[in-house]
C-alpha cells in the first residue's frame, strides 16, 4: 500500500472524501471530524479526528520544497516538555521521527491522571502537517495496528498554487460548500460522510 498522506496532485480517487478546503479526509466509517472553526472569519485552524478512543489534531502548513519543518518544531517540543519536567522521547513512528510523552492532565471530574501524547509531522510538497495525537492511538504497541494512524494516512492536502511563506497556516473551511456560510447546519453532510460536528 502507498504511503500517505498524499498531495492533491497525486491522491487516488478524493471524491467521496470529506473536503474542508486544504485538507480532504477520508469517510471512514465511525469517524468523527471537530472542526474548530472561526464563525466571523468563516475560516478553521485546525481539526479533530476522534475515532474509538483515540484523538488526532491536525494542522496543516505551507512550506517549502526542500525546507525540514518539523525538525526545529520537534526539538523545540521536546525542549518545552523536558523545561516543564515531563519526559519525552524522539522515536521511529509510521511517518517519521515523532514525539511521544506522557502528559499530567485533569479530567473533567478534576481528579488528576497521566494521558499518552504523540507528536507527529509529516513533510510533503510544498506542505506539513502536525499532528498530536492522545488516547489509545499514543499508546506504543507495535503489534497492534493504529486506526487513528491508518485514518491520518489517508489524509489528501491541497495546498493550492497561491504564494504562502514556509510555516503559515493553510486555512481549513466548512464542509458545506466553497462559498456557504459557516454558520449552515452540515446536517446535509452528516448523511454522506458520517459523524461530522463542526465545533465554532
Amino acid at each position: 500500500m502507498t504511503q500517505g498522506p498524499f498531495d492533491s496532485s497525486s491522491a487516488p480517487d478524493t471524491s467521496d472524501m470529506l473536503d474542508l478546503g486544504s485538507l480532504l479526509l477520508p469517510n471512514v466509517p465511525g469517524l468523527e471530524v471537530h472542526l474548530d472553526l472561526d464563525v466571523r472569519a468563516g475560516i478553521g485552524k485546525s481539526v479533530s479526528l476522534h475515532i474509538d478512543m483515540s484523538i488526532a489534531e491536525v494542522q496543516v502548513f505551507a512550506a517549502a520544497t526542500n525546507e525540514d519543518l518539523w525538525g526545529e518544531m520537534r526539538n523545540a517540543i521536546a525542549a518545552g516538555l523536558r523545561e516543564q519536567d515531563v519526559d519525552c522521547q524522539i522515536v521511529e513512528g509510521r511517518f517519521g521521527t515523532e514525539v511521544r510523552t506522557v502528559m499530567p492532565t485533569v479530567d473533567l471530574d478534576g481528579n488528576a491522571h497521566v494521558q499518552p501524547v504523540r507528536f507527529v509531522g509529516i513533510r510533503g510538497s510544498r506542505w506539513f502537517l502536525r499532528v498530536v495525537i492522545s488516547g489509545d492511538g499514543a499508546i506504543a504497541n507495535t503489534q497492534v495496528p493504529c486506526e487513528i494512524d491508518d485514518v491520518i494516512a489517508q489524509i489528501v492536502v491541497h495546498r493550492g498554487s497561491e504564494p504562502q511563506a514556509p510555516g503559515e497556516r493553510l486555512w481549513l473551511r466548512s464542509p458545506n460548500s466553497n462559498s456557504a456560510p459557516a454558520t449552515e447546519d452540515p446536517a446535509q453532510d452528516q448523511a454522506k460522510y458520517g459523524h461530522v460536528h463542526i465545533s465554532l
